[in-house]
């Protein structure tokens, strides 16, 4: 069963909807053929489902999800190969599929990520996981140089504290936790939220900055 049709068939069961209540009588068999994998819907056919499922063609789809879910158990290699596995091949998907074997494989080489934030984090995470907190370190503070949006160097920091840590570098990490209570300090979620760009110019990253500021402020209401 592909991931789509897995997920097709979990939302129509959670609405208590049959095949026919879905696709309509005519359709029903085509909607079984793809909930079982042996057919792939027009993306006509996957809005149509998803609105009677009150849900979106994208979410059906889970492509997106399953990334996240795997770059996020990137230290958990069999988890982590199980999300890949739904994902079409792709470079990315190929440099995750060698980064989290070699987290669990010390014969395995750390694949050198690309000049991406997100990458370069997971990566930095893999080395530290083996044991490789000097290469973690060099990693981290290259990417430094060039990140500016602030989720990412907010993370990065993050990791860097952990890394002097590892390292009983007590200097250095008091300068980066310093450095990271500022970025964390100039979040403002209000701020954030009238700042949202159009639909067309969204990215996931600022979701994720929005997400963080909107956690940074029910902490501060917590405390007032």
């Amino acid at each position: 069963m592909s991931l789509l049709g897995a997920r097709l068939r979990l939302r129509r069961r959670q609405l208590g909807l049959r095949q026919k209540d879905v696709a309509g009588a005519d359709s029903a068999s085509f909607l079984s053929k793809v909930e079982n994998g042996a057919a792939q819907p027009s993306l006509a056919n996957l809005r149509d489902w998803a609105a009677v499922l009150n849900t979106t063609a994208g979410e059906l789809l889970g492509d997106q999800l399953a990334l996240e879910a795997a770059k996020h158990t990137i230290l958990l290699t069999d988890k982590c190969l199980t999300y890949l596995d739904q994902l079409p091949a792709s470079s990315l998907a190929s440099f995750l599929r060698q980064l989290t074997s070699s987290a669990t494989s010390l014969s395995t080489p750390v694949p050198a990520p690309p000049e991406d934030p997100s990458l370069e984090y997971l990566t930095a995470k893999v080395h530290l996981h083996r044991g490789e907190a000097e290469q973690a370190e060099t990693l981290l503070l290259k990417a430094l140089t060039r990140i500016r949006t602030a989720p990412w160097r907010i993370f990065h920091l993050s990791l860097l504290c952990q890394i002097y840590e590892r390292l009983s570098e007590a200097a250095k990490k008091r300068e980066v936790l310093a450095e990271l209570q500022t970025a964390l300090a100039q979040l403002d979620y209000e701020e954030l939220l009238s700042s949202l760009p159009e639909p067309e110019f969204l990215s996931s990253l600022e979701l994720d900055l929005l997400k963080l500021g909107a956690l940074l402020h029910t902490t501060q209401l917590t405390r007032a």
